[in-house]
């Protein structure tokens, strides 16, 4: 059950009351609620009209294994379009953040979506969040934002969109519902997600010749520092078709052995290289790292 908060329906009203397509931008800090109320406000949709959820959120992501953005269209398709960033965090990562949910706002869209909900990264802190979050509307061109504040911190990010003259601004205060969660726990729902996604994953190889490397791309002569190394093997569109956990780089960089999930081998145009490893047999705590 979703407690509902103070003018979450009236939200539902002006995004299901416009005879154009609607999309609106939820933002908020760690912890406020953001993804229950883009739950609330997709099943409130979906039951009217076609609705898109976008998870832009790679650390907690809800549509995807972590590391991924995703877009999902309901009434349901088979599986979420999903763009790999590569990371967990915006932080370092932030023109593959912008580069993905913008593909996949464009791909909701596409599918005739009425009403779009983005849920947007935690990464509001400071002047770093505040120009993350400013490129990420400004690039994404919402209809609405949707600011959930405990006080007024987002009035500096949101005085930049103040007198836009397409973009409405709907401030929401908190819920006092809002679960906050530890570093710990966040961690471990990663692993239970990771864990998941990896279930049914079996050793599978891939040949490079002629395929697209993107990302952290490593040296291709060298193996040394690629083993456990995730990747997305992605589609023409830059899509993800399945994330492996790189076993073997052989040599002459030819070809590549990955632990993932099923595939179609004749489906992937690229490899995209991400910058943290996994270890499906770590102790709790110690799945992901980064390395140098």
């Amino acid at each position: 059950m979703i407690s509902i908060g103070e003018g979450w329906d009236d939200l539902v009203a002006a995004l299901l009351g416009s005879d154009a397509p609607e999309s609106v931008y939820v933002v908020g800090g760690t912890d406020s609620g953001k993804t229950t109320l883009c739950r609330y406000l997709v099943d409130e949709a979906a039951a009217r009209t076609r609705t898109a959820y976008v998870d832009c959120d790679t650390g907690q992501s809800r549509l995807g294994p972590p590391t991924t953005e995703g877009m999902a269209l309901y009434p349901g398709t088979p599986e979420p379009y999903l763009r790999f960033v590569g990371s967990t965090s915006p932080g370092g990562h932030f023109i593959q953040t912008l580069t993905g949910a913008k593909r996949l706002v464009e791909k909701a869209a596409e599918c005739s979506a009425r009403a779009t909900v983005i849920d947007s990264p935690g990464l509001v802190a400071g002047g770093v969040g505040t120009e993350f979050q400013f490129q990420m509307i400004d690039l994404l061109r919402p209809t609405r934002i949707v600011a959930l504040q405990r006080g007024r911190e987002l009035e500096r990010l949101l005085a930049n969109f103040a007198r836009h003259p397409e973009i409405a601004i709907h401030r929401v205060p908190v819920s006092p519902a809002a679960v906050a969660r530890t570093a710990t726990g966040r961690r471990c729902y990663r692993e239970e997600r990771f864990a998941f996604y990896f279930a049914d994953a079996r050793s599978q190889e891939v040949l490079l010749r002629g395929l697209g490397l993107q990302g952290r791309v490593p040296d291709m002569r060298n193996q040394r520092g690629v083993a456990g190394r995730l990747v997305s093997l992605n589609d023409a569109e830059n899509f993800v078709l399945a994330l492996g956990i790189v076993e073997d780089l052989h040599p002459g960089g030819r070809r590549l052995e990955v632990f993932a999930p099923p595939f179609d081998p004749a489906a992937v145009a690229s490899v995209k290289f991400g910058s943290i490893y996994l270890d499906l047999g770590a102790a709790p705590g110690s799945m992901e790292s980064c390395r140098p």
